[in-house]
This record gives structure tokens, sequence and C-alpha cells, in this order.
């Protein structure tokens, strides 16, 4: 494996934590019931366990499955693994990842990881139905509301919040933002943009083509001050104008 896959590997494994947490944040709580109301007169309520996303618990599995074996593979009794829980298991990999590049399919095992996570992403996208409406000002909880909906609240801290207003400070304050592809899709279906521009997308448009520069200039250092890979991150006014100026393959405008 090449340094620069291997970098993007490390990048990769980064982002398990935040992909996973917005997964289980679409799949109810098992414990959680949905009434159903009398049966008959007299009769006390029914119950029932609410509908669970197959498809996001599915997600989760493979990419589950797949650190843990991808962490089995390299283990010995030197340098056990501790934790089952996806974070665990990504940190332990990025930890090891000099014996991974030794593997004699990690480029297939890089390309495996990142198409599990996309699979991911596009589960919470369908699943949620909900659009990105700002952060919160007590604890910088990023804030979801159906569409149409005038309030969203925090489910962090409880916060309300009125989505105008935060749509007009959005707007003012775009060219300012900055944020990694995930962060800025998500943004990017706000009520105030309305554009379903995927991560990967993103992604591509940060790119370097050969013989020719990126669309998107990157807005931070490529490793930290430990030397351990960042995750690319872009301003959401050239996000926006990219998305805004899309062509269709007809060439005509979008």
């Amino acid at each position: 494996m090449c340094g620069t896959c291997g970098d993007a590997f490390d990048v990769r494994l980064g982002e398990v934590g935040g992909v996973v947490a917005q997964v289980e944040a679409v799949i109810p709580r098992l414990t959680l019931t949905a009434t159903y109301g009398e049966r008959m007169g007299g009769s006390k309520a029914q119950h029932a366990p609410a509908p669970v996303s197959v498809d996001a618990v599915s997600s989760l599995d493979e990419l589950q499955r797949f650190l843990l074996n991808t962490a089995l593979s390299i283990a010995t009794t030197n340098n056990l693994l501790h934790g089952r829980g996806s974070g665990d298991v990504a940190d332990y990999l990025a930890g090891n990842m000099h014996r991974i590049k030794t593997l004699p399919n990690a480029h297939d095992r890089y390309k495996q990881l990142d198409a599990l996570l996309r699979n991911c992403e596009n589960v919470v996208r369908v699943a949620e139905q909900r659009v990105f409406a700002g952060n919160c000002a007590e604890c910088n909880t990023d804030l979801y509301a159906a569409k149409g909906d005038h309030e969203a609240r925090c489910k962090t801290c409880g916060t309300t919040y009125e989505v105008l207003k935060w749509r007009a400070h959005a707007i003012k304050a775009a060219k300012y933002y900055v944020g990694t592809a995930t962060d800025l899709s998500r943004k990017l279906a706000a009520p105030e943009y309305g554009y379903n521009i995927t991560a990967d997308q993103i992604r591509k448009w940060g790119t370097r083509l050969i013989g020719g520069q990126p669309k998107l200039i990157r807005q931070n250092p490529t490793h930290d001050q430990h030397g351990t890979p960042l995750a690319p991150t872009y301003r959401l006014d050239h996000v926006h104008e990219l998305a805004t100026n899309r062509k269709p393959l007809d060439g005509t405008a979008a």
C-alpha cells in the first residue's frame, strides 16, 4: 500500500466514530413502544415495539464485522485488541496502520472500508428524513428538524430554536464555515440551501486531478502536530458554489 492510500485509510478510520453515531441516531431504541389505541371499550391501549430501520442495523453490522475481522488479522499476544465497539476497534487499527500496510490485500481493505462508510452515510440520509437546522449555542450539537418545521430542539440539552432565524444567520455566515465532507453534506441539505450533495462527491471535488488542480481547496493541514492524518476540511461557500453550478449530463444548466 502506498503512503497516500495509507493516509486515506487512516483518515477514514478516524471518521468511523462519527458515522456510527449518525447511524445509531436513526435506529429507535429497542425498548421504545408505540401506542395503537384501544381495541375494545374499557380495555387499555395496546403497545408494540417501534419499527427499527433494518438498513441501518445491517450497515452497522457489516461495518462492525469488517473492523473486527481486520483487527483480528493483525492482533498478536503482545498487541491485544481491547474493546469490541466500532470506535475502539477503529482506534486500534489506526494505531497499527504500519501492520495493516504489510497485508497483501491492504488496498482492498481500504476500498472496502470506504464503501461501508459511504453506505452508512447513505442510510442516514434516506432514513433520517430531516434537514440540518444549525448548531446549538449551548452545547454545539447539530440541530435537525423535519422539512417545514418552524422549530428545532437540541437532542443533547433540550434547547429549542426558531429555524427561520438560524437560516438567515447561516446565509450570512456561510463563507466563514469550514467542515469535513460529511459535515458539509449534511449542512447543504438544510432548507436555506436545499442541495443533496453526497460526502463522496465533495471528496471528489477536493481530489487533485492528473495534470490539474482540485476544484476545492483544502482549508486545514494534512497532519496534526503528532503526525496523524487529518480529514480534509473545505469552505461551505466553495462547496455551495460548485453545487449551484453543477450541470447534468446533457450539458444544460442544472
